[in-house]
């Protein structure tokens, strides 16, 4: 958008010059004849017409830029919405399977639990902060956000993406003590570290979770509800809780997936 923003700036420029150049300059020499252009090649009436031509095709293609400019912005702004919703929607999917892990203390907890999603976070995150979103006129709160992000709010949403390096450290302290005691088992969420560790990443999330909500409440009102987020957390929230509630003896014994396309 900043190439968008100093293309229109220099057309503006251009067309001031050409307006006053046109209806000041040589139209006042026509009336008062300061310097006389009747020679051959060249008279005021000829230089108006020229400068007017000029003028015209100019403001055309101010309006062309100005017109790409809220096509742009339009366009922007969508993908900031798509990124920061990404996000939301991995650390979402953390959060609901960081639940399911300290509700289920028998079965060993993964080594890699939630480093690819944590990866992913990573990536929607550094994709919202770069967005392009610079305006015209005024820093809107769109804009206010993503300054946000940018910051030291961005460093700690990043920072708890990078929490599973200590939950590896949790699980590998936990199996050690079990070794020293002769036990060959599996880090599980019920031995101290470990719980400790899953606990924090599930506490940090869900405050990280409600921050975001807010963040994806004023864009969607600032684009005046262009993205229905409000429905959209609702099918969200009710779709991890519905997944991560499926034991596998029931995920086993559902049929299969039978998808119903509209015939056009």
């Amino acid at each position: 958008m900043k190439t968008s923003i100093s293309t229109i700036k220099f057309l503006v420029a251009l067309t001031v010059t050409s307006f006053l150049l046109t209806y000041y300059t040589i139209s006042l020499n026509i009336e008062n004849n300061f310097f006389s252009l009747d020679i051959f090649w060249l008279s005021n009436d000829f230089a108006f017409v020229i400068s007017s031509g000029t003028f015209a095709s100019i403001l055309v293609l101010l309006a062309c830029e100005l017109q790409k400019y809220f096509i742009i912005k339009h366009q922007t702004e969508d993908s900031i919405y798509s990124q920061l919703f990404s996000l939301y929607s991995q650390i979402t999917i953390i959060h609901y399977n960081i639940k399911r892990q300290l509700n289920d203390v028998i079965s060993p907890v993964p080594y890699n639990l939630i480093d690819d999603i944590s990866n992913r976070g990573q990536m929607f995150l550094t994709s919202f902060i770069s967005v392009d979103y610079t305006l015209f006129l005024k820093c809107n709160a769109i804009r206010k956000i993503q300054i946000q992000y940018q910051g030291k709010n961005g460093a700690l949403i990043r920072s708890f993406l990078q929490s599973s390096i200590f939950l590896k450290m949790a699980m590998n302290d936990d199996r050690i003590d079990m070794l020293r005691q002769h036990k060959d088992v599996l880090a599980t969420s019920n031995m101290p570290k470990t719980h400790l560790a899953l606990k924090k990443i599930y506490d940090d999330s869900a405050i990280i979770l409600s921050f975001i909500e807010k963040s994806l409440d004023i864009i969607d009102k600032e684009c005046k509800m262009r993205y229905h987020w409000c429905e959209l957390k609702r099918h969200v929230i009710t779709g991890e809780e519905n997944f991560f509630s499926i034991s596998l003896d029931l995920y086993l014994k559902q049929p299969a997936i039978c998808l119903n396309q509209e015939e056009k």
